[in-house]
């Protein structure tokens, strides 16, 4: 039976779970069955929602019986057999379906004669509602640009009364932060850089930065509550060797001292006082290790299960190319990265968060017979240009012949869709896990804004 095989579908798990509740829209999921499996399908989505993950046969009979509800037909459900090359074919028959239903009850209402006509029209209004959601096809927004004048004015006046409560995501460098006038709900952000240039460390930077807002660690107190909420997704490095990487960036101490038991007394204090701070602080920072070759949709389905935890507020992603697409991989890689990228856009959008990624740059540095140049150029990104069209704002960790005796970083903003692009220097303190704004009196060239 067709509803069978979906609502198996959805009990897989929750990668599964919320594909199903995505295509039929989460206020329909419960209508577009017969009506003999709404029970079923009803005890599924609360279960669902109080525990994350989906029942089993077993439990999901016991929670019915318990009820008083119809269990019959869960051996059936799970009994049946449907593969990811046919669920998004019985999906399409379930919608084409429904839709013929609620058609069909609105014929039949109009042919009464003792219908009312404004009861007619008010089920027509719902019915395309109803349509709207079932076949939205991601469509995030719509409308004429005639009934959201008013909006517009409104959002201007309040923007110009409160400037900062229009900032986006600060990333706690006060150049880049001109630029990007932070990053906004549905933007994603891409680092690009060389291997070992400090594009990882960069992104983990902007991440505790946002987090820790205008507190001190190092004091051990909380005299600020501006933070955010971060989660930090990890393909590449264990949620231990992070944690190292955070103490020494949080308590500016040297991270291979930490990792070695060597820190002196005063580091010691420094790092005690930071992980004070740390207990007390009531913004939350989520580091998730997954492994490579993670998909979309499986850290799709954890964020779903953290938000039961705490409701994130930025994403990190470290790296890109250390995923793979949803879909299967089609063997080409920089169709696959691109895929990538493109899934990591449609998530930020979809849940109306900001998201950092980190990407590879190509080897693109090239010496002349004079000097060394690097092409820098928003191509460079890992091998896909899909890459930086699915990105809102690009920046370019630079290469110099010497860059491992330079103690400065260069930052090009090669794409800012909503701004200049340009150059910015920082300091790298990478001994400490760290990279900071360039001190005052320190550099003095820190780029032009209209360079590139």
């Amino acid at each position: 039976m067709l509803d069978f095989k979906v609502i198996k579908w959805m009990t897989k798990g929750p990668i599964e779970y919320n594909y199903i509740v995505r295509e039929f829209d989460e206020d329909l999921v419960k209508e577009v069955f017969y009506r003999d499996l709404k029970d079923t399908v009803s005890e599924i989505f609360s279960y669902y929602n109080r525990h994350k993950v989906t029942p089993s046969a077993s439990v999901l009979k016991d929670s019915l019986d318990d009820k008083g509800l119809n269990s019959s037909f869960v051996d059936d459900i799970y009994n049946s057999e449907v593969t990811e090359n046919e669920i998004g074919f019985y999906v399409d028959k379930i919608k084409n379906r429904y839709n013929k239903y609620i058609i069909k009850t609105l014929i039949k209402d109009f042919e009464d004669e003792d219908s009312d006509i404004l009861d007619i029209n008010s089920q027509i209004k719902n019915i395309i509602g109803k349509t709207n959601r079932l076949y939205k096809a991601d469509v995030f927004s719509e409308g004429r640009l005639s009934d959201s004048t008013k909006d517009r004015v409104g959002e201007y006046e309040f923007t110009k009364n409160n400037p900062n409560a229009r900032r986006g995501l600060q990333s706690g460098f006060k150049d880049l932060d001109e630029y990007t006038w932070g990053l906004k709900n549905s933007e994603l952000m891409v680092i690009g850089g060389a291997s070992s240039s400090g594009k990882s460390l960069l992104m983990m930077n902007m991440a505790l930065n946002a987090w820790r807002g205008a507190n001190d660690p190092t004091t051990g107190e909380v005299t600020a509550n501006d933070g955010k909420n971060v989660l930090y997704i990890s393909l590449e490095m264990s949620k231990k060797q992070l944690e190292q990487r955070v103490d020494a960036n949080l308590a500016d101490i040297p991270h291979k001292s930490l990792m070695r038991g060597r820190l002196s007394e005063e580091e010691h204090s420094k790092w005690i006082q930071s992980l004070r701070f740390q207990k007390k602080y009531d913004k939350t920072f989520y580091i998730l290790d997954m492994p490579r070759n993670s998909t979309m949709a499986e850290i799709e389905a954890k964020f779903e299960i953290i938000r039961g935890i705490f409701k994130p507020e930025a994403v990190f992603v470290d790296y890109l190319q250390l995923m793979s697409p949803s879909t299967k991989s089609t063997g080409q890689d920089w169709m696959d990265v691109g895929k990538v990228a493109e899934e990591l856009h449609e998530f930020c959008r979809k849940k109306d968060l900001p998201v950092i990624t980190a990407a590879q740059r190509k080897a693109s540095a090239k010496k002349s017979s004079k000097q060394y140049k690097d092409n820098v150029d928003i191509e460079d990104l890992g091998r896909s240009k899909m890459i930086g069209d699915n990105a809102t704002v690009v920046l370019l960790i630079g290469k110099r012949e010497d860059e491992l005796l330079r103690e400065d970083m260069e930052i090009y903003v090669v794409k800012n869709r909503d701004g200049a692009k340009g150059k910015i220097l920082l300091k790298k303190k990478f001994e400490n896990s760290s990279v900071i704004d360039i001190p005052e009196g320190w550099g003095d060239d820190e780029g032009d804004e209209n360079e590139i």
